[in-house]
């Protein structure tokens, strides 16, 4: 098993895994780091069983390996080439674990979209240091039902890492990026904690519209989200410890571009092809593209600019 991107998500998934002596995990660093370590939740720092590769290279002698997770961020995934591309990886099943929509148009470039099965990672994490990632939330992945998905579900099995797989993917998929629509999003542009998007009643105004134009847009791809998703949502987060930060905070923390054109940027993308009008969205975009240090690459789907 390798895993791709040794950052929050990627450790986490990494460390996880490692805990079934079955499953041997390798991390391919898209930056040298040293040593790794994971601070489970209500546990103390540890190093897992797991194995640093700085390039592709050294997979070289290796049998092949049947799984690759990409936990890389979205802008980033034209980094993955290289290890995708891999002799060892040639026939592996790959596990996108990225935020928004469009996993398998992301891989097309390097990847059968045949070989590619779409996950959504609920677990919080932060990553203190190179190599150095804290599990801050409990959660699960999703992945689609079918032979990749089942296949995935049956790996992690022994291990500590929840996969469930989903019959109806394409809406949990919208109901995900409409939970990071509103925690990303509202949290990086206030600079606040998730659980106050949930507590202060401005900030659940805000969220609530932004929920409605993602239901709105969800609809058109045949993705039906509850009535009362924003008002659940907003009652999970207000129940989050305060240390509990959103990837894309962090990331405005870091001084690292921002994922914003994956999340709210997508959502845009799809109303502006059915004529749907989804202002909340655009603003949070426009804010967010302010903030980002620097212009990440685009995604397969170009830009649209504000009309």
């Amino acid at each position: 098993m390798l895993v791709v991107g040794a950052g929050a998500i990627g450790g986490l998934i990494a460390a996880k895994l490692a805990d079934a002596p079955s499953v041997a995990v390798l991390i391919a660093a898209q930056r040298p780091i040293g040593s790794f370590t994971f601070t489970p939740l209500g546990g103390a720092p540890a190093e897992p069983d797991v194995t640093v590769v700085r390039d592709p290279s050294e997979l070289s002698g290796l049998p092949g390996l049947s799984w690759v997770v990409v936990a890389t961020k979205t802008y980033d995934v034209g980094g993955v080439g290289r290890w995708l591309e891999a002799p060892a990886v040639a026939g592996a099943t790959v596990v996108v674990a990225q935020n928004g929509v469009g996993h398998h148009e992301r891989l097309a470039p390097f990847v059968d979209p045949g070989r590619v099965v779409p996950a959504l990672v609920t677990y919080g994490a932060r990553r203190t240091g190179p190599g150095r990632v804290v599990h801050t939330l409990d959660g699960v992945v999703r992945v689609p039902s079918g032979p990749g998905g089942e296949g995935f579900a049956a790996l992690a099995a022994p291990t500590s890492l929840k996969v469930e797989v989903v019959a109806d993917f394409v809406t949990a998929q919208w109901t995900k990026l409409a939970y990071n629509l509103v925690g990303n999003s509202i949290s990086t542009i206030t600079d606040l904690p998730v659980r106050e998007i949930g507590r202060r009643p401005e900030l659940r105004r805000i969220a609530t519209a932004l929920v409605g134009e993602a239901r709105t847009v969800a609809a058109t791809q045949l993705a039906a989200l509850p009535a009362d998703l924003a008002e659940r949502m907003l009652d999970e987060f207000a129940a989050y410890p305060d240390t509990v930060r959103s990837s894309m905070w962090q990331d405005r923390q870091a001084g690292r571009p921002l994922e914003h054109d994956a999340i709210s940027g997508a959502l845009v993308r799809v109303a502006r092809s059915h004529n749907i009008d989804t202002p909340f969205s655009q603003m949070a975009t426009d804010l967010l593209e302010t903030l980002s240090p620097m212009r990440a690459p685009a995604s397969p789907v170009s830009r649209v600019p504000p009309t």
